[in-house]
């Protein structure tokens, strides 16, 4: 077994809104390039192994209330394991036929849910975004991937009910 160094939930993040199917399909990125990510260079990961993570992690943002359902089941799958180290700390441990970067990231996905609950993890509210996010405000009311998709859906609002109340101006005008 191999010590696992974990993903920090940013990392995991940016893996599954950049990597995973849905995220790219949606954003209309299906055919362009993937982008490196800096923070997955030293784990030395292929695509597939990428894309094949972010789309198991991505179920898992999908359904916050099935995550531990979710992650346990990647766990067992890729043979993960919690062991006591020498110096008295809990680590994660993976077998060699686990890629590092699967490992990393789903330890390090488990330990958040674990840490701060399923309920922090989210999809965009946005129309024609389903990035994933952490919740990490002290309320519990995130639900938007980012400030832009926030702002976007703010200003969609606005402009529908301005068009609603120049309709009915327009309406009451009538005879």
């Amino acid at each position: 077994m191999i010590v696992v160094d974990r993903l920090p939930i940013a990392a995991i993040v940016d893996l599954v809104n950049e990597y995973a199917d849905p995220t790219r399909h949606v954003a209309g990125e299906a055919d362009e390039p993937y982008p490196t990510l800096e923070s997955l260079a030293p784990l030395d990961a292929g695509r597939s192994d990428l894309v094949a993570v972010a789309n198991d992690l991505h179920a898992v943002f999908t359904d916050p209330a099935h995550a531990a359902e979710h992650l346990n089941a990647l766990v067992d799958r890729h043979g993960l394991r919690h062991r006591l180290t020498d110096h008295g700390a809990l680590a994660w441990m993976r077998p060699e036929s686990t890629d590092r970067v699967t490992a990393a990231a789903v330890a390090g996905l488990v330990d958040v849910v674990a840490e701060a609950g399923p309920d922090r993890l989210g999809i965009c509210e946005a129309h024609r975004c389903v990035d994933v996010y952490v919740d990490a405000s002290h309320a519990k009311t995130r639900s938007y991937c980012s400030p832009q998709c926030h702002t976007r859906a703010r200003v969609a609002r606005w402009r529908a009910a301005q068009r609603r109340a120049a309709s009915v101006t327009r309406h009451k005008g009538t005879p």
